[in-house]
């Protein structure tokens, strides 16, 4: 059943701990009642309890332990169900909190949902299906209380006049404290990657043959994610996660590694200019996702003058990858 005490049940793992089998329940009827996430892990963090590591509740945290299917006595092994030799699910020795069915319900509510701006449930930004331009790169730029800089991903949110990028609250693992007009911010940093494109030479010059690991890549994400999700639930020790933790790692560093060769290799040997800006004008939404991704390692939003509703250009700061050409941004 795991080293660790699974929240919700007393030292033994079987009993359920009175008072935090009460807000594990309340977690998932509140949410197929409707309510947020956000606002279920707002209540885990006014329960009175933290979770067992003794750590501020956090969405992923209430989120993985709400699609632990040992919440409804079932258990996963490798990813799935644990099931009989007629395919029914194994009942585990524990009391459970809520019927199979319960379970069923909000496990699949979670699994459909996505993070707003396109951030998908598994932690990583769709350049495919995100609604705004920068999700996935703008970044929080706002100083702590110990100096450093908050650095969590703004996502897109919609507003009645068009829509911001938002830090993410607090439970979410940002600060909740900045924000930004999202088509002020969208246009600058265009204007400044389609004159580096100028100066480089031309926005067709990047076209490249498809990388074929990328479904590798995915994959092995999937796993560290998979991970991570069965050492928060307590279904394997510290020394199995951390040991094959390092081996998912070093699998991604290695396939990170592949796909920058791939894409030297692969450059066309000669490159035709093309006029940027029309060019960039008749490219989809992933199209120029993807052009903005090979740029940029990030966009840097810090806060701006206090009480000014004015947009600041110089709070929005590109940066920029290596550029082969030698050419520096401006």
């Amino acid at each position: 059943m795991g080293p660790r005490r699974p929240f919700g049940w007393k030292a033994d793992k079987v009993t359920l701990h009175p008072g935090e089998s009460k807000v594990v329940r309340q977690g998932v009827h509140s949410l197929l009642q409707g309510r947020t996430l956000t606002a279920v892990t707002q209540d885990f963090a006014v329960s009175g309890y933290t979770s067992t590591l003794g750590n501020p509740w956090q969405r992923q945290t209430v989120k993985q332990i709400l699609r632990n299917p040992r919440i409804c006595g079932y258990r996963k092994l490798d990813g799935a169900l644990v099931r009989d030799p007629d395919g029914v699910p194994v009942l585990g020795l524990w009391e459970p909190i809520v019927s199979p069915e319960e379970w069923h319900s909000v496990s699949d509510l979670l699994d459909r949902q996505r993070h707003p701006g396109g951030w998908s449930r598994g932690g990583a930004h769709s350049r495919e299906s995100a609604r705004y331009l920068l999700t996935g790169l703008v970044r929080c730029g706002r100083p702590l209380v110990d100096g450093e800089l908050c650095g969590a991903p703004l996502h897109g949110h919609p507003t009645k006049a068009s829509y911001e990028y938002r830090c993410r609250a607090a439970l979410d693992g940002g600060c909740g404290r900045l924000s930004r007009q999202g088509p002020a911010v969208d246009e600058l940093i265009t204007e400044y990657a389609l004159t580096r494109l100028e100066q480089q030479g031309a926005l067709g010059a990047h076209t490249v043959l498809p990388w074929p690991g990328m479904q590798d890549l995915e994959t092995a994400r999937h796993r560290k994610a998979t991970l991570q999700e069965q050492w928060y639930a307590g279904e394997m020790t510290d020394s199995d996660y951390f040991s094959q933790l390092t081996r998912e790692e070093t699998q991604i560093k290695r396939l990170f590694n592949e796909r920058r060769v791939w894409a030297v290799e692969h450059h066309p040997a000669t490159q035709e200019r093309v006029d940027v800006r029309p060019h960039w004008t008749g490219l989809n939404m992933s199209a120029k996702r993807e052009t903005l991704f090979r740029l940029l390692e990030s966009v840097v939003i810090r806060p701006g003058t206090k009480g000014s509703h004015r947009f600041e250009p110089a709070t929005v700061v590109p940066v920029w990858r290596p550029s082969k050409s030698g050419v520096q941004a401006t």
